[in-house]
């Protein structure tokens, strides 16, 4: 059996690599059918891969990108009452004069562009207390990214409260944490309760249960 469909996804696993496929319109009915006979048997699939249009798309904006940028766009509407492509506009205008980006569309830019624009969208809306509906977390894929704006926001990187500086690298006793050179330690920002926590069971314990970490 062969079906005419392109890579729609690529991910890989612990074991193994899961690959999404995508089939047109027109050959729905007729791949249903084939794959319905099939489903009791091996099924052997010959991939052919146009590698220069596989290359482009590495290096496009993910459909995940731009559903969490549009998420996050809408969570802010909601929270100021604006017109959701309003804020769009706005906050692109508002990204492209901070980071010296050229105009983009949201419907083919480059996948680091989206990145960056999705970390703007969440220092914002650190910045002005809007309240997300998915944990910033989440939403941003560079974990660093996202402490880094924790730590520059004094945002409780578990929780979203505010919070204070906790060195996973210890400074060392009597020593004044206000006058000792830290710039070379990991750190990350926590609310009082996980600060406490992090103390109280230990940094390795405490970054596996939160999959967080502490960054210079």
């Amino acid at each position: 059996m062969q079906i005419p469909c392109e890579i729609d996804q690529v991910r890989t696993l612990k074991k193994g690599m899961k690959i999404i496929l995508a089939i047109d319109e027109e050959h729905v009915k007729e791949t249903l059918k084939d794959i319905h006979n099939f489903m009791d048997r091996a099924l052997i699939v010959n991939i052919k891969i146009n590698s220069e249009i596989e290359q482009d798309k590495l290096y496009k904006i993910t459909p995940d990108q731009r559903k969490k940028i549009f998420a996050i766009i809408k969570d802010i509407a909601n929270s100021t009452g604006a017109d959701k492509e309003y804020v769009r506009e706005e906050l692109t205008k508002k990204f492209i004069q901070g980071t010296g980006y050229s105009e983009f569309s949201l419907s083919n830019c480059d996948r680091q562009l989206a990145s960056d624009f999705i970390e703007y969208l969440i220092e914002f809306a650190f910045e002005y207390g809007v309240e997300l509906n998915e944990h910033p977390k989440n939403i941003i894929d560079d974990i660093e990214a996202y402490i880094r704006i924790c730590n520059k926001r004094k945002i409780c990187a578990i929780c979203g409260r505010p919070a204070e500086i906790h060195h996973v690298d210890t400074i060392g006793m009597g020593h004044n944490r206000n006058k000792v050179d830290d710039s070379d330690k990991r750190k990350i920002a926590l609310c009082r309760k996980h600060h406490t926590e992090a103390h109280q069971i230990g940094w390795k314990e405490f970054s596996e249960k939160h999959h967080v970490i502490g960054i210079v």
